[in-house]
């Protein structure tokens, strides 16, 4: 087809070149514009025919791009419905197993409430015997009570019985005081200190060192708590009793004041060493007497005597300056203590503190420039 297409128009130009460039005849003119009109026609036929298989080519081409496309549309669709299946078989598939979750969590609950039956069958049979039980002593009671004479005595026997509960109630409200002396072992309990508190006092008690019996005052024993405290704090006592605190300057003098107190000291230096002293009277005033060490007996054991320097002072805080010093000892020595012009012993320092006279010190033992381990005071009636 495109070939004859060709030929049609390369004749056409070879007519037109022919008439442009030859001298022809007028017959010979209208016999070619004849034939030139046959080709002209026959060319418009070949153009029509050649625009219809194109327009015939462009639908065939958007019918197979429009195939092609129902095609994947098609296919898209399919794999929907897979991609349905499967989501529906998914979901089958957790109902079932759903519900055989379900099923065995019944059977567990139906066991449970067997066996729950069971007790409760068990249950029900005693206590139905034991209503019977006490069906019947309630009727042999019923025929004592009718007893006139068993009545009046059980009468006196409930005054006697209220009588005794009443002395007995007086007994436990009178004030007792117990120390650590009946302690069986090292640990925190209980006192009832009638000049301190109507109310039970928690105290450590040391059972073992030297006979036992001792309330510990003082201890200090790792540097987890700051002695370096207001006066209010050493006045309530603070820290913890299983690890290191003070027992408080009210409790201590209340404890001195109710029985005459021996006191011991014992000491620790970071190598295991152990040491004591040992007093044969402590202790102290009040707070308007500014907690005054105004008694300490006579000294004896292997740590020396560090604390007699110190008698007849008055305790310092600070931020309450009570000593003999022109300044403030227990801001210099970071500690609240009886100090003097300041001091020989200084137990609440900073532990670990490694400036002259600035820790746990003892003078008679490691000296002023060395910070105790370990350090424990306690008190113990005297007998």
């Amino acid at each position: 087809m495109w070939h004859k297409l060709f030929c049609i128009i390369y004749i056409i130009n070879t007519l037109t070149s022919a008439a442009n460039g030859i001298h022809i005849s007028e017959y010979n003119e209208t016999r070619l514009i004849l034939e030139m009109n046959s080709q002209i026609s026959e060319l418009r036929t070949v153009q029509e025919h050649q625009n219809k298989l194109i327009e015939e080519l462009f639908k065939a081409t958007d019918l197979q791009v429009l195939k092609a496309e129902q095609e994947r549309q098609g296919k898209l669709i399919e794999d929907l419905v897979k991609a349905t299946d499967i989501q529906n078989r998914q979901e089958k598939l957790i109902d079932g197993l759903v519900k055989a979750t379900d099923i065995q969590s019944l059977k567990a609950e139906l066991e449970e409430q067997k066996r729950d039956g069971a007790d409760k069958d068990s249950k029900i049979k005693f206590l139905t015997e034991e209503l019977a039980r006490l069906s019947k002593l309630m009727g042999d009671l019923n025929k004592q009570f009718n007893n006139q004479s068993l009545r009046v005595k059980q009468k006196e026997q409930k005054m006697v019985i209220e009588e005794v509960v009443k002395e007995s109630d007086k007994d436990n409200l009178k004030p007792q005081t117990v120390n650590c002396t009946g302690a069986k072992s090292n640990g925190i309990y209980e006192i009832l200190l009638s000049k301190f508190s109507s109310q039970p006092l928690k105290v450590a008690c040391d059972a073992v060192t030297q006979g036992g019996g001792w309330t510990i005052i003082l201890r200090r024993m790792g540097g987890s708590e700051d002695f370096y405290r207001n006066w209010t704090e050493y006045k309530k006592g603070f820290g913890d009793l299983s690890g290191e605190f003070f027992l408080g300057l009210d409790k201590i003098h209340a404890l001195t004041t109710e029985r005459k107190q021996e006191l011991l000291v014992v000491l620790q230096d970071d190598k295991g060493n152990e040491v004591f002293e040992k007093y044969a009277e402590f202790a102290i005033g009040n707070e308007d007497q500014q907690y005054i060490l105004h008694t300490l007996g006579k000294a004896g054991g292997s740590a020396g005597d560090s604390l007699s320097y110190h008698l007849g002072s008055k305790f310092s805080t600070y931020d309450r300056d009570n000593d003999n010093h022109n300044r403030n000892c227990a801001e210099l020595f970071t500690g609240g203590w009886w100090y003097f012009k300041c001091h020989f012993s200084n137990l609440a320092g900073n532990y670990n503190g490694n400036r002259y006279g600035a820790g746990v010190n003892w003078h008679s033992f490691k000296g002023m420039g060395y910070s105790l381990k370990r350090a424990v005071m306690m008190i113990r009636p005297k007998k």
